[in-house]
């Protein structure tokens, strides 16, 4: 592989890694500061010389504490790109979307200057086959809050069409790379998994990627119109924003503070929903995802982890543990095993198992279902929602490790044959469990 790639905006220089040829901090936007902070992104401008991609971007400006990432920045909206040495190219491309209840996450390096990423993915895309990208967008108050109510010169679901930029980005470039611009996978997990279905509904994102894989999806986790305007008014008080301009001077200390109120104030009202959830406008969003996407024929693979609300219910005290129940409207079935268990079984249910199984009733392209059953070793909290993501990536992640998990091997193999093949190994229709 040449070590410098020509894209339409310039040329890139990357460096090797676990077997790959690595670029990172890839401009696919121009930066979102300024007047474009709360804007839809506009295309890079082209750059002269040969861009060194050797370090890590800025991650996206988020709330603080649980999976909070460090080296935050408005100017975020980077990508990241890992080849195969020595593959044979045109390689099927693979496009991970993080999650991170569109309130935290990213792409970028973990510590400014490094080329230390929190999704490390070489190891994936060496083992996989693929060329493997990955990319930040806007999260909180920049990607997902609606202000445009306030002012048209705010736009709405900015974090979505970060999401197609980076997509057209690569659909444009990633043939100088050795990707097949004609064979994209999305995959992404939690609200990432949310974002896809969005994707799949929007005629912006048309024809930008051609398969998908949609792990433990908060699928009806977006806001009406009416809501969002509500969500909106109490954020800004949390803020002590009174009029649109302040926004734009908002720093980030203060962004945190409101973000952590407001998400604690959702979750008091009964509203099991992230926080910062996309607005079906429609305009951007004409229908929540779960109706709009199944006239789609991209094909899919969508599936859950056994015991995606464990990560949830760990924290809560026992003698709340009811109060919880009744606050979010699930039925705790009664049986064998701790209360705590029980709820978490019926949250897992009722938020992530039966969406997804009304989506597969009457999608219209070929779907295919998994089951991730494979606790995380040293974990003791089983098959937890996003328990999968260091195994799968073989990576250290979470604080938990996933190298040499042959469970990886499997899931590698199947995310990897979906990819190239369009089938993940079991007959359409079906179920496929992991363990």
């Amino acid at each position: 592989m040449n070590k410098i790639i020509h894209t339409r905006y310039g040329d890139i220089e990357g460096f090797e890694h676990e077997g790959c040829r690595v670029y990172l901090g890839i401009p696919f936007a121009k930066p979102p500061v300024g007047e474009l902070a709360f804007r839809h992104p506009l295309p890079p401008s082209p750059w002269a010389g040969v861009l060194k991609a050797d370090k890590g971007s800025a991650n996206p400006i988020q709330s603080s504490g649980g999976a909070h990432i460090g080296n935050n920045s408005l100017d975020c909206l980077y990508l990241n790109v890992f080849v195969p040495e020595n593959a044979v190219s045109p390689l099927p491309v693979m496009v991970w979307i993080y999650g991170g209840s569109y309130s935290h996450g990213g792409a970028g390096a973990e510590e400014k200057g490094t080329a230390k990423l929190q999704y490390d993915l070489a190891r994936f895309a060496r083992k996989t086959g693929c060329a493997v990208v990955t990319f930040n967008y806007r999260l909180n108050i920049y990607g997902f809050l609606n202000l445009r109510f306030l002012d048209r010169s705010f736009d709405i679901n900015n974090g979505l069409y970060d999401q197609i930029m980076a997509l057209k980005f690569v659909r444009e470039n990633i043939s100088a790379f050795g990707g097949d611009p004609e064979n994209v996978t999305v995959f992404g997990q939690s609200a990432g998994g949310a974002c896809i279905l969005a994707l799949m509904s929007m005629k912006e994102a048309e024809g930008l990627f051609d398969k998908a894989i949609v792990q433990s999806a908060c699928i009806e986790h977006f806001f009406t119109k009416k809501e969002s305007l509500r969500n909106t008014r109490q954020y800004l008080k949390y803020a002590g924003v009174k009029k649109p301009s302040e926004l734009k001077a908002l720093d980030e200390k203060r962004i945190c503070i409101a973000n952590e109120k407001y998400s604690g104030w959702v979750l008091r009202h009964g509203d099991p929903r992230c926080a910062f959830s996309p607005v079906i406008d429609g305009v951007s969003l004409t229908d929540e995802p779960k109706r709009a996407v199944i006239d789609s024929h991209i094909p899919l693979l969508i599936g859950n982890t056994t015991q995606e609300a464990n990560l949830f219910t760990k924290a809560v005290p026992s003698p709340a543990l009811p109060f919880v129940a009744r606050n979010l409207k699930v039925r705790v079935r009664k049986g064998l095993g701790s209360y705590r268990q029980r709820l978490s079984d019926a949250l897992t249910r009722h938020i992530y198992i039966r969406p997804q199984l009304e989506i597969l009733k009457e999608y219209k392209g070929k779907a295919w279902r998994y089951i991730y059953a494979h606790p995380l070793p040293g974990s003791g909290m089983g098959c937890f929602h996003a328990s999968e993501l260091p195994v799968l990536f073989d990576i250290s992640l979470m604080g938990f490790e996933g190298h040499g998990d042959k469970t990886g091997d499997k899931l590698r193999a199947i995310w990897g044959r979906f990819a190239g093949k369009g089938t993940p190994g079991w007959k359409e229709g079906k179920t496929g469990i992991i363990k």
